[in-house]
Protein backbone atom coordinates (compact mmCIF):
# COMPACT_ATOMS: atom_id res chain seq x y z
CA UNK A 1 0.00 0.00 0.00
CA UNK A 2 1.59 3.30 -1.08
CA UNK A 3 1.61 6.54 0.88
CA UNK A 4 -1.24 8.15 -1.11
CA UNK A 5 -3.45 5.12 -0.55
CA UNK A 6 -2.74 5.18 3.20
CA UNK A 7 -3.57 8.92 3.41
CA UNK A 8 -6.78 8.42 1.42
CA UNK A 9 -7.87 5.54 3.68
CA UNK A 10 -7.12 7.60 6.79
CA UNK A 11 -9.07 10.54 5.38
CA UNK A 12 -12.08 8.36 4.63
CA UNK A 13 -11.96 6.89 8.13
CA UNK A 14 -11.86 10.35 9.72
CA UNK A 15 -14.74 11.54 7.50
CA UNK A 16 -16.79 8.48 8.42
CA UNK A 17 -16.13 9.14 12.10
CA UNK A 18 -17.16 12.80 11.75
CA UNK A 19 -20.29 11.87 9.83
CA UNK A 20 -21.16 9.36 12.53
CA UNK A 21 -20.76 12.05 15.20
CA UNK A 22 -22.89 14.53 13.24
CA UNK A 23 -25.60 11.90 12.75
CA UNK A 24 -25.55 11.05 16.44
CA UNK A 25 -25.73 14.69 17.49
CA UNK A 26 -28.63 15.40 15.15
CA UNK A 27 -30.87 12.94 17.01
CA UNK A 28 -33.17 14.51 19.60
CA UNK A 29 -34.49 13.48 22.98
CA UNK A 30 -38.19 13.30 23.71
CA UNK A 31 -39.32 16.63 25.24
CA UNK A 32 -41.21 14.80 28.03
CA UNK A 33 -40.08 12.14 30.50
CA UNK A 34 -43.25 10.07 30.04
CA UNK A 35 -43.60 7.32 27.44
CA UNK A 36 -44.44 9.34 24.30
CA UNK A 37 -48.15 9.41 23.48
CA UNK A 38 -49.26 11.62 20.59
CA UNK A 39 -52.61 13.26 20.01
CA UNK A 40 -51.69 14.91 16.69
CA UNK A 41 -49.15 14.41 13.93
CA UNK A 42 -47.16 16.64 11.60
CA UNK A 43 -49.08 18.24 8.69
CA UNK A 44 -52.36 17.00 10.13
CA UNK A 45 -55.37 18.66 8.50
CA UNK A 46 -56.64 21.66 10.45
CA UNK A 47 -58.89 24.64 9.80
CA UNK A 48 -57.04 26.93 7.34
CA UNK A 49 -53.62 25.40 8.09
CA UNK A 50 -51.52 22.27 8.33
CA UNK A 51 -50.45 21.30 11.84
CA UNK A 52 -46.83 22.41 12.07
CA UNK A 53 -45.62 19.94 14.69
CA UNK A 54 -46.65 17.00 16.83
CA UNK A 55 -48.75 17.12 20.01
CA UNK A 56 -47.70 15.17 23.10
CA UNK A 57 -50.46 14.05 25.46
CA UNK A 58 -49.88 15.02 29.10
CA UNK A 59 -52.57 12.92 30.74
CA UNK A 60 -55.05 15.78 30.90
CA UNK A 61 -52.90 17.71 33.38
CA UNK A 62 -50.59 20.71 33.30
CA UNK A 63 -47.14 21.06 34.85
CA UNK A 64 -45.22 18.24 33.17
CA UNK A 65 -41.48 18.96 32.97
CA UNK A 66 -40.51 19.99 29.43
CA UNK A 67 -36.98 19.04 28.43
CA UNK A 68 -34.62 20.59 25.89
CA UNK A 69 -34.30 17.98 23.14
CA UNK A 70 -30.68 19.00 22.59
CA UNK A 71 -28.17 21.60 23.74
CA UNK A 72 -28.47 25.10 22.33
CA UNK A 73 -29.62 28.59 23.19
CA UNK A 74 -32.97 30.34 23.47
CA UNK A 75 -33.56 32.30 20.30
CA UNK A 76 -37.12 33.47 20.96
CA UNK A 77 -39.72 33.64 23.73
CA UNK A 78 -43.34 34.44 22.89
CA UNK A 79 -46.44 35.06 25.00
CA UNK A 80 -49.89 35.45 23.44
CA UNK A 81 -53.56 34.83 24.33
CA UNK A 82 -53.88 32.96 21.02
CA UNK A 83 -51.70 30.69 18.88
CA UNK A 84 -49.05 28.82 20.88
CA UNK A 85 -49.74 30.84 24.05
CA UNK A 86 -46.50 30.75 26.03
CA UNK A 87 -43.87 29.37 23.64
CA UNK A 88 -40.13 28.78 23.72
CA UNK A 89 -37.77 28.50 20.74
CA UNK A 90 -34.33 26.88 21.12
CA UNK A 91 -31.69 26.81 18.37
CA UNK A 92 -29.38 23.78 18.19
CA UNK A 93 -25.93 23.14 16.63
CA UNK A 94 -27.47 20.62 14.23
CA UNK A 95 -29.14 23.42 12.24
CA UNK A 96 -32.60 22.90 13.71
CA UNK A 97 -34.73 24.96 16.07
CA UNK A 98 -37.05 23.25 18.53
CA UNK A 99 -40.35 24.88 19.50
CA UNK A 100 -42.38 24.17 22.65
CA UNK A 101 -45.93 25.58 22.72
CA UNK A 102 -48.93 26.03 25.07
CA UNK A 103 -46.59 26.14 28.08
CA UNK A 104 -47.75 27.00 31.58
CA UNK A 105 -44.42 28.56 32.59
CA UNK A 106 -40.77 28.92 31.62
CA UNK A 107 -37.53 28.18 33.43
CA UNK A 108 -37.22 30.67 36.38
CA UNK A 109 -34.63 32.96 34.75
CA UNK A 110 -36.68 33.04 31.54
CA UNK A 111 -39.86 33.71 33.51
CA UNK A 112 -38.21 36.62 35.33
CA UNK A 113 -36.87 38.04 32.04
CA UNK A 114 -40.30 37.83 30.36
CA UNK A 115 -42.09 39.52 33.26
CA UNK A 116 -39.50 42.30 33.35
CA UNK A 117 -39.88 42.95 29.61
CA UNK A 118 -43.70 42.86 29.83
CA UNK A 119 -43.63 45.59 32.47
CA UNK A 120 -41.03 47.52 30.49
CA UNK A 121 -43.11 47.37 27.30
CA UNK A 122 -46.43 47.56 29.19
CA UNK A 123 -48.02 44.68 27.35
CA UNK A 124 -48.95 41.04 27.96
CA UNK A 125 -48.51 39.78 24.39
CA UNK A 126 -44.81 39.90 23.68
CA UNK A 127 -42.19 38.40 21.38
CA UNK A 128 -38.61 38.52 22.63
CA UNK A 129 -35.36 37.65 20.85
CA UNK A 130 -32.57 37.27 23.44
CA UNK A 131 -28.91 37.55 22.50
CA UNK A 132 -27.23 34.32 21.42
CA UNK A 133 -25.48 33.49 24.71
CA UNK A 134 -28.01 35.08 27.04
CA UNK A 135 -29.89 31.87 27.82
CA UNK A 136 -28.06 28.60 27.16
CA UNK A 137 -29.74 25.22 27.58
CA UNK A 138 -28.27 21.76 28.12
CA UNK A 139 -29.51 18.58 26.50
CA UNK A 140 -32.25 17.11 28.72
CA UNK A 141 -32.51 20.21 30.93
CA UNK A 142 -35.92 21.26 32.26
CA UNK A 143 -36.67 24.48 30.38
CA UNK A 144 -40.42 24.83 30.96
CA UNK A 145 -43.60 23.20 32.26
CA UNK A 146 -46.45 22.05 30.03
CA UNK A 147 -49.77 23.86 30.06
CA UNK A 148 -52.89 24.83 28.17
CA UNK A 149 -52.21 28.42 27.09
CA UNK A 150 -53.14 30.06 23.81
CA UNK A 151 -55.44 28.37 21.31
CA UNK A 152 -55.21 25.01 23.05
CA UNK A 153 -58.33 22.93 23.57
CA UNK A 154 -56.81 20.92 26.42
CA UNK A 155 -53.53 20.37 28.29
CA UNK A 156 -50.77 19.10 26.00
CA UNK A 157 -47.35 19.99 24.62
CA UNK A 158 -47.07 21.23 21.05
CA UNK A 159 -43.59 20.40 19.74
CA UNK A 160 -41.93 21.47 16.49
CA UNK A 161 -38.63 21.16 14.72
CA UNK A 162 -37.75 23.87 12.22
CA UNK A 163 -34.97 24.24 9.70
CA UNK A 164 -33.10 27.17 11.28
CA UNK A 165 -32.02 28.54 7.90
CA UNK A 166 -35.57 28.85 6.52
CA UNK A 167 -37.84 28.52 9.61
CA UNK A 168 -39.73 25.81 7.70
CA UNK A 169 -41.28 23.23 10.04
CA UNK A 170 -40.01 19.69 9.40
CA UNK A 171 -41.52 16.41 10.52
CA UNK A 172 -40.07 15.59 13.98
CA UNK A 173 -40.82 11.91 13.45
CA UNK A 174 -38.10 11.80 10.80
CA UNK A 175 -35.82 11.74 13.85
CA UNK A 176 -35.66 9.22 16.65
CA UNK A 177 -38.14 10.80 19.08
CA UNK A 178 -39.06 7.52 20.77
CA UNK A 179 -42.60 7.48 19.32
CA UNK A 180 -43.92 3.98 18.59
CA UNK A 181 -46.28 3.22 15.70
CA UNK A 182 -47.12 -0.32 14.58
CA UNK A 183 -50.68 0.40 13.45
CA UNK A 184 -51.74 0.67 9.82
CA UNK A 185 -53.64 3.75 8.63
CA UNK A 186 -57.42 3.54 8.30
CA UNK A 187 -59.35 4.25 5.07
CA UNK A 188 -63.02 5.17 5.44
CA UNK A 189 -64.25 6.22 2.01
CA UNK A 190 -63.42 7.30 -1.54
CA UNK A 191 -65.01 10.19 -3.43
CA UNK A 192 -65.05 10.66 -7.22
CA UNK A 193 -65.38 14.23 -8.52
CA UNK A 194 -66.42 15.23 -12.08
CA UNK A 195 -64.09 18.21 -12.71
CA UNK A 196 -65.48 19.86 -15.83
CA UNK A 197 -68.92 20.76 -17.12
CA UNK A 198 -68.82 17.77 -19.47
CA UNK A 199 -67.43 15.25 -16.94
CA UNK A 200 -69.71 12.76 -15.24
CA UNK A 201 -69.61 9.94 -12.71
CA UNK A 202 -72.34 7.31 -12.96
CA UNK A 203 -74.20 9.48 -15.50
CA UNK A 204 -74.30 12.41 -13.07
CA UNK A 205 -72.42 15.70 -12.77
CA UNK A 206 -72.42 15.32 -8.98
CA UNK A 207 -69.81 13.69 -6.74
CA UNK A 208 -70.03 9.98 -5.96
CA UNK A 209 -69.02 8.50 -2.57
CA UNK A 210 -67.97 4.88 -2.03
CA UNK A 211 -67.51 3.25 1.38
CA UNK A 212 -64.25 1.36 1.95
CA UNK A 213 -64.37 -2.21 3.27
CA UNK A 214 -61.24 -3.48 5.13
CA UNK A 215 -59.58 -6.86 4.64
CA UNK A 216 -56.14 -7.55 6.23
CA UNK A 217 -54.62 -4.16 5.54
CA UNK A 218 -56.07 -3.84 2.10
CA UNK A 219 -59.45 -2.31 1.33
CA UNK A 220 -62.06 -2.71 -1.34
CA UNK A 221 -65.21 -0.88 -2.25
CA UNK A 222 -68.53 -1.84 -0.68
CA UNK A 223 -70.68 -3.95 -3.00
CA UNK A 224 -72.23 -1.97 -5.81
CA UNK A 225 -71.98 -1.28 -9.51
CA UNK A 226 -68.57 -0.41 -10.96
CA UNK A 227 -68.21 3.41 -11.19
CA UNK A 228 -68.59 4.74 -14.73
CA UNK A 229 -66.47 7.78 -15.61
CA UNK A 230 -66.46 10.21 -18.47
CA UNK A 231 -64.09 13.15 -18.81
CA UNK A 232 -61.69 14.57 -16.26
CA UNK A 233 -62.24 13.02 -12.83
CA UNK A 234 -60.66 13.68 -9.45
CA UNK A 235 -60.30 11.26 -6.55
CA UNK A 236 -60.62 12.06 -2.84
CA UNK A 237 -60.01 9.95 0.23
CA UNK A 238 -60.96 10.13 3.90
CA UNK A 239 -58.30 8.41 6.01
CA UNK A 240 -56.32 8.74 9.22
CA UNK A 241 -53.63 7.07 11.30
CA UNK A 242 -53.16 5.88 14.90
CA UNK A 243 -50.03 5.81 17.05
CA UNK A 244 -49.30 3.20 19.69
CA UNK A 245 -50.26 4.24 23.22
CA UNK A 246 -52.88 6.72 21.99
CA UNK A 247 -56.57 6.53 21.01
CA UNK A 248 -56.48 9.72 18.91
CA UNK A 249 -57.08 9.84 15.18
CA UNK A 250 -54.00 11.49 13.66
CA UNK A 251 -52.94 12.60 10.20
CA UNK A 252 -51.25 10.40 7.63
CA UNK A 253 -47.69 10.72 6.33
CA UNK A 254 -47.99 9.92 2.63
CA UNK A 255 -50.55 9.27 -0.11
CA UNK A 256 -50.05 7.71 -3.55
CA UNK A 257 -52.53 7.38 -6.40
CA UNK A 258 -52.01 4.85 -9.20
CA UNK A 259 -54.01 4.49 -12.40
CA UNK A 260 -53.42 1.18 -14.21
CA UNK A 261 -50.20 0.75 -12.23
CA UNK A 262 -48.83 4.21 -13.10
CA UNK A 263 -48.26 6.61 -10.23
CA UNK A 264 -49.92 9.92 -11.03
CA UNK A 265 -49.99 11.61 -7.63
CA UNK A 266 -47.89 11.63 -4.46
CA UNK A 267 -48.12 13.58 -1.20
CA UNK A 268 -45.48 13.35 1.54
CA UNK A 269 -45.54 15.26 4.83
CA UNK A 270 -41.82 15.87 5.36
CA UNK A 271 -41.81 19.68 5.55
CA UNK A 272 -43.59 22.82 4.36
CA UNK A 273 -43.31 26.57 4.81
CA UNK A 274 -45.65 28.69 6.90
CA UNK A 275 -46.31 30.88 3.87
CA UNK A 276 -47.96 27.95 2.07
CA UNK A 277 -49.93 26.48 4.98
CA UNK A 278 -53.21 28.05 3.84
CA UNK A 279 -53.03 25.95 0.66
CA UNK A 280 -54.60 23.28 2.83
CA UNK A 281 -57.93 24.74 1.69
CA UNK A 282 -57.09 23.59 -1.83
CA UNK A 283 -55.54 20.30 -0.74
CA UNK A 284 -58.77 19.24 0.98
CA UNK A 285 -62.34 19.05 -0.23
CA UNK A 286 -63.12 22.45 1.27
CA UNK A 287 -66.86 22.13 0.74
CA UNK A 288 -66.94 18.90 2.75
CA UNK A 289 -65.14 20.58 5.62
CA UNK A 290 -67.47 23.59 5.67
CA UNK A 291 -70.73 21.74 5.13
CA UNK A 292 -70.08 18.43 6.94
CA UNK A 293 -66.96 19.09 9.06
CA UNK A 294 -65.11 16.31 7.21
CA UNK A 295 -61.46 16.41 6.20
CA UNK A 296 -60.99 14.71 2.83
CA UNK A 297 -57.71 14.71 0.90
CA UNK A 298 -57.95 15.63 -2.76
CA UNK A 299 -55.66 13.33 -4.75
CA UNK A 300 -55.38 15.91 -7.51
CA UNK A 301 -54.21 19.52 -7.67
CA UNK A 302 -56.34 22.54 -8.40
CA UNK A 303 -54.62 25.02 -10.77
CA UNK A 304 -53.96 27.56 -8.01
CA UNK A 305 -52.49 25.15 -5.49
CA UNK A 306 -48.78 25.89 -4.87
CA UNK A 307 -48.21 23.51 -1.96
CA UNK A 308 -44.73 21.93 -2.02
CA UNK A 309 -45.58 18.54 -0.45
CA UNK A 310 -46.55 16.90 -3.78
CA UNK A 311 -44.43 14.67 -5.99
CA UNK A 312 -44.88 12.34 -8.96
CA UNK A 313 -47.63 14.50 -10.39
CA UNK A 314 -48.83 13.54 -13.83
CA UNK A 315 -51.52 15.78 -15.23
CA UNK A 316 -52.08 17.20 -11.71
CA UNK A 317 -53.29 13.76 -10.58
CA UNK A 318 -56.48 14.03 -12.65
CA UNK A 319 -57.91 10.82 -14.16
CA UNK A 320 -58.23 11.21 -17.93
CA UNK A 321 -59.51 8.13 -19.75
CA UNK A 322 -60.71 8.43 -23.34
CA UNK A 323 -61.54 4.81 -24.16
CA UNK A 324 -64.38 2.41 -23.49
CA UNK A 325 -62.65 0.12 -21.04
CA UNK A 326 -61.95 -0.88 -17.45
CA UNK A 327 -59.13 0.62 -15.38
CA UNK A 328 -57.61 -0.20 -12.01
CA UNK A 329 -57.34 2.58 -9.41
CA UNK A 330 -55.12 2.04 -6.38
CA UNK A 331 -54.44 4.33 -3.44
CA UNK A 332 -51.68 3.68 -0.90
CA UNK A 333 -51.76 5.38 2.51
CA UNK A 334 -48.62 5.21 4.67
CA UNK A 335 -47.42 6.40 8.05
CA UNK A 336 -43.85 7.48 8.77
CA UNK A 337 -42.96 4.06 10.24
CA UNK A 338 -43.78 2.38 6.93
CA UNK A 339 -47.12 0.87 7.94
CA UNK A 340 -49.25 0.85 4.80
CA UNK A 341 -52.89 0.43 3.87
CA UNK A 342 -54.20 0.41 0.33
CA UNK A 343 -57.44 0.30 -1.56
CA UNK A 344 -57.97 -0.99 -5.09
CA UNK A 345 -61.07 -0.78 -7.24
CA UNK A 346 -62.05 -0.84 -10.90
CA UNK A 347 -63.72 1.93 -12.89
CA UNK A 348 -65.19 1.82 -16.37
CA UNK A 349 -64.50 4.73 -18.70
CA UNK A 350 -66.57 5.97 -21.64
CA UNK A 351 -65.33 7.53 -24.84
CA UNK A 352 -68.55 9.44 -25.43
CA UNK A 353 -70.56 11.57 -23.00
CA UNK A 354 -73.49 9.65 -21.49
CA UNK A 355 -75.31 12.85 -20.54
CA UNK A 356 -75.26 16.41 -21.93
CA UNK A 357 -72.75 18.84 -20.47
CA UNK A 358 -73.91 20.53 -17.29
CA UNK A 359 -75.57 23.88 -17.84
CA UNK A 360 -74.15 26.50 -15.50
CA UNK A 361 -75.81 29.86 -14.96
CA UNK A 362 -73.89 32.39 -12.94
CA UNK A 363 -73.57 36.10 -12.28
CA UNK A 364 -70.01 36.21 -13.61
CA UNK A 365 -67.17 33.87 -14.55
CA UNK A 366 -64.09 34.79 -12.50
CA UNK A 367 -61.02 33.20 -14.12
CA UNK A 368 -58.36 31.65 -11.96
CA UNK A 369 -55.15 33.71 -11.78
CA UNK A 370 -56.67 37.03 -12.87
CA UNK A 371 -57.97 39.99 -10.92
CA UNK A 372 -61.69 40.59 -11.32
CA UNK A 373 -64.38 42.98 -10.11
CA UNK A 374 -68.09 42.55 -9.52
CA UNK A 375 -70.55 45.38 -8.91
CA UNK A 376 -74.26 45.41 -8.17
CA UNK A 377 -76.63 47.76 -6.40
CA UNK A 378 -75.20 48.39 -2.95
CA UNK A 379 -72.17 46.11 -3.28
CA UNK A 380 -68.67 46.15 -4.78
CA UNK A 381 -66.27 43.21 -4.82
CA UNK A 382 -62.63 43.03 -5.93
CA UNK A 383 -60.94 39.65 -6.27
CA UNK A 384 -57.12 39.96 -6.56
CA UNK A 385 -55.22 37.63 -8.89
CA UNK A 386 -54.29 35.17 -6.12
CA UNK A 387 -57.67 34.92 -4.44
CA UNK A 388 -58.94 31.70 -6.06
CA UNK A 389 -57.64 28.16 -6.55
CA UNK A 390 -59.72 27.57 -9.68
CA UNK A 391 -62.06 29.40 -12.05
CA UNK A 392 -65.21 30.40 -10.18
CA UNK A 393 -68.68 30.48 -11.68
CA UNK A 394 -69.64 33.26 -9.32
CA UNK A 395 -73.21 33.68 -8.10
CA UNK A 396 -74.57 36.76 -6.38
CA UNK A 397 -77.99 37.47 -4.93
CA UNK A 398 -79.35 40.36 -2.87
CA UNK A 399 -81.59 39.20 -0.06
CA UNK A 400 -84.31 40.94 1.85
CA UNK A 401 -83.64 43.72 4.31
CA UNK A 402 -83.73 42.55 7.92
CA UNK A 403 -84.37 44.60 11.04
CA UNK A 404 -81.16 43.13 12.43
CA UNK A 405 -79.03 44.83 9.78
CA UNK A 406 -78.52 48.20 8.15
CA UNK A 407 -78.40 46.77 4.62
CA UNK A 408 -79.84 43.87 2.68
CA UNK A 409 -78.11 40.52 3.21
CA UNK A 410 -75.84 40.03 0.18
CA UNK A 411 -75.12 36.45 -0.85
CA UNK A 412 -71.51 36.47 -2.10
CA UNK A 413 -71.51 33.05 -3.78
CA UNK A 414 -71.44 30.49 -0.92
CA UNK A 415 -69.18 29.25 1.84
CA UNK A 416 -68.25 25.98 0.11
CA UNK A 417 -65.61 27.61 -2.13
CA UNK A 418 -62.26 28.45 -0.54
CA UNK A 419 -60.49 31.79 -0.77
CA UNK A 420 -56.68 31.93 -0.59
CA UNK A 421 -55.83 35.64 -0.57
CA UNK A 422 -58.47 37.96 0.87
CA UNK A 423 -60.84 39.83 -1.42
CA UNK A 424 -62.17 43.36 -0.85
CA UNK A 425 -65.87 43.63 -0.05
CA UNK A 426 -67.77 46.93 0.10
CA UNK A 427 -71.41 47.11 1.17
CA UNK A 428 -73.53 50.28 1.25
CA UNK A 429 -75.63 50.77 4.40
CA UNK A 430 -79.20 51.93 3.93
CA UNK A 431 -79.13 53.81 7.20
CA UNK A 432 -76.34 55.96 8.61
CA UNK A 433 -76.72 57.38 12.12
CA UNK A 434 -74.79 60.62 12.51
CA UNK A 435 -71.96 60.27 14.99
CA UNK A 436 -71.89 56.47 14.83
CA UNK A 437 -70.10 56.03 11.51
CA UNK A 438 -67.08 54.44 13.24
CA UNK A 439 -69.38 51.80 14.76
CA UNK A 440 -70.54 50.54 11.34
CA UNK A 441 -69.07 47.17 10.40
CA UNK A 442 -69.65 44.09 8.29
CA UNK A 443 -71.22 40.92 9.60
CA UNK A 444 -71.10 37.48 8.04
CA UNK A 445 -74.55 35.95 8.37
CA UNK A 446 -74.73 32.24 9.16
CA UNK A 447 -77.27 29.79 7.77
CA UNK A 448 -79.35 30.27 10.93
CA UNK A 449 -79.34 34.05 10.48
CA UNK A 450 -76.87 34.76 13.30
CA UNK A 451 -74.18 37.35 12.56
CA UNK A 452 -70.46 37.11 13.25
CA UNK A 453 -68.09 40.07 13.20
CA UNK A 454 -66.26 40.61 9.90
CA UNK A 455 -64.61 44.01 10.45
CA UNK A 456 -64.59 46.80 7.91
CA UNK A 457 -64.45 50.59 7.87
CA UNK A 458 -67.00 53.14 6.73
CA UNK A 459 -65.63 55.32 3.93
CA UNK A 460 -67.09 56.99 0.84
CA UNK A 461 -70.58 55.71 1.62
CA UNK A 462 -69.61 52.02 1.92
CA UNK A 463 -68.39 49.75 4.69
CA UNK A 464 -65.28 48.07 3.26
CA UNK A 465 -63.22 45.17 4.59
CA UNK A 466 -60.88 42.37 3.54
CA UNK A 467 -62.68 39.02 3.62
CA UNK A 468 -61.22 35.50 3.53
CA UNK A 469 -64.58 33.72 3.33
CA UNK A 470 -67.38 33.74 0.80
CA UNK A 471 -70.95 33.71 2.08
CA UNK A 472 -73.71 36.08 3.20
CA UNK A 473 -72.77 39.58 4.37
CA UNK A 474 -74.59 42.66 5.66
CA UNK A 475 -73.85 45.95 7.42
CA UNK A 476 -74.53 46.21 11.12
CA UNK A 477 -73.74 48.49 14.06
CA UNK A 478 -71.76 47.68 17.21
CA UNK A 479 -72.35 50.16 20.03
CA UNK A 480 -72.37 47.78 23.00
CA UNK A 481 -69.37 47.84 25.32
CA UNK A 482 -67.80 44.71 26.82
CA UNK A 483 -68.91 43.42 30.22
CA UNK A 484 -66.51 43.13 33.17
CA UNK A 485 -67.04 41.06 36.30
CA UNK A 486 -64.54 41.00 39.16
CA UNK A 487 -63.80 37.89 41.24
CA UNK A 488 -63.76 40.00 44.40
CA UNK A 489 -66.01 42.61 45.98
CA UNK A 490 -64.85 46.23 46.46
CA UNK A 491 -62.56 46.62 49.46
CA UNK A 492 -61.89 42.87 49.74
CA UNK A 493 -58.84 41.71 51.66
CA UNK A 494 -56.79 39.71 49.15
CA UNK A 495 -53.67 39.42 51.29
CA UNK A 496 -51.86 36.17 50.48
CA UNK A 497 -53.73 35.59 47.25
CA UNK A 498 -51.41 34.61 44.41
CA UNK A 499 -53.86 35.71 41.74
CA UNK A 500 -57.30 37.14 41.15
CA UNK A 501 -59.36 37.38 38.01
CA UNK A 502 -61.79 39.41 35.94
CA UNK A 503 -64.28 37.88 33.53
CA UNK A 504 -64.56 39.92 30.32
CA UNK A 505 -67.06 39.25 27.53
CA UNK A 506 -68.08 40.98 24.33
CA UNK A 507 -71.05 39.81 22.31
CA UNK A 508 -69.90 40.80 18.83
CA UNK A 509 -66.63 42.38 17.71
CA UNK A 510 -64.56 40.83 20.50
CA UNK A 511 -62.09 42.14 23.05
CA UNK A 512 -59.66 44.53 21.39
CA UNK A 513 -57.64 46.00 24.27
CA UNK A 514 -57.46 46.11 28.06
CA UNK A 515 -55.46 47.98 30.69
CA UNK A 516 -55.25 47.67 34.46
CA UNK A 517 -53.98 50.61 36.53
CA UNK A 518 -53.26 50.10 40.24
CA UNK A 519 -52.53 53.18 42.33
CA UNK A 520 -51.91 55.01 39.06
CA UNK A 521 -49.32 52.51 37.78
CA UNK A 522 -49.66 50.05 34.88
CA UNK A 523 -50.18 46.45 36.03
CA UNK A 524 -49.63 43.23 34.06
CA UNK A 525 -52.75 41.25 33.14
CA UNK A 526 -52.63 37.83 31.52
CA UNK A 527 -55.39 37.34 28.96
CA UNK A 528 -56.88 33.84 28.77
CA UNK A 529 -59.07 34.45 25.71
CA UNK A 530 -60.68 31.02 25.47
CA UNK A 531 -61.95 31.30 29.05
CA UNK A 532 -62.76 35.05 28.88
CA UNK A 533 -60.43 35.77 31.79
CA UNK A 534 -58.01 38.53 32.70
CA UNK A 535 -55.61 37.29 35.40
CA UNK A 536 -53.61 39.50 37.76
CA UNK A 537 -50.76 38.03 39.82
CA UNK A 538 -49.69 40.47 42.58
CA UNK A 539 -46.01 40.35 43.48
CA UNK A 540 -43.17 42.47 44.75
CA UNK A 541 -41.74 44.88 43.63
CA UNK A 542 -44.68 45.75 41.41
CA UNK A 543 -47.22 45.98 44.24
CA UNK A 544 -46.72 47.32 47.77
CA UNK A 545 -47.79 44.90 50.52
CA UNK A 546 -50.20 45.53 53.41
CA UNK A 547 -51.81 48.42 51.58
CA UNK A 548 -55.27 49.39 50.37
CA UNK A 549 -54.95 49.72 46.58
CA UNK A 550 -57.17 51.54 44.13
CA UNK A 551 -57.58 50.00 40.71
CA UNK A 552 -59.12 50.91 37.36
CA UNK A 553 -59.67 48.31 34.63
CA UNK A 554 -60.47 49.55 31.12
CA UNK A 555 -61.62 47.08 28.45
CA UNK A 556 -62.48 48.00 24.84
CA UNK A 557 -63.86 45.95 21.98
CA UNK A 558 -62.73 46.08 18.35
CA UNK A 559 -65.12 48.99 17.62
CA UNK A 560 -63.72 51.06 20.52
CA UNK A 561 -66.72 50.59 22.78
CA UNK A 562 -65.25 50.86 26.27
CA UNK A 563 -66.16 49.62 29.75
CA UNK A 564 -64.43 50.75 32.96
CA UNK A 565 -64.41 48.99 36.32
CA UNK A 566 -63.15 50.88 39.36
CA UNK A 567 -62.60 49.16 42.66
CA UNK A 568 -60.19 48.77 45.58
CA UNK A 569 -58.64 45.88 47.45
CA UNK A 570 -56.16 45.21 50.24
CA UNK A 571 -53.02 43.19 49.58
Amino acid sequence: MNKKTILLAAGLAIAACLNSQISSESLFLSPLRDLPSLSASFAELRSDHFHSGIDYRTGGVQGKEVLAVDEGYVVRIAVSPSGFGRALYVRHPSGYTSVYGHLRSFRPDLEEYVRKMQYQQKRFSISLFPQRDQFRVARGEVIAWSGNTGASSGPHLHFELRDSSTEDPVNPLKFDMGVSDRIRPVIEKIILYPLTRGSSVNNSHGNSTMRAVPSNGSYGIAHGAMPVLYGETGVGIKCWDHFDNSPNRCGIYSLELFADGLKIYGFTADRFSYSESRYINSHIDYGARVMANEFIHRLYMQPGNRLSMYDHLMGRGVLRFSDDGEHEIKIVVSDIQGNRSWISFMVRSLSKPPVPAEEISCSKVIPFGKASDFTADGIRIHFPAGALYDTLFFNYQAGNHSRSFLSPVHSVHNESVAIHNSYRLSVRPDTIIAGLEDKLCLAQVGSNGSPSYAGGEFKYGFVTGEMNRLGDYAVTLDTVAPRIKSSFSPGANLTGRQLFTFTVRDDFSGIGSYELMIDGDWALLEYDAKNNLLIYRPARPYLKENTLHRMELTVSDNRDNTAVLRSEFRW
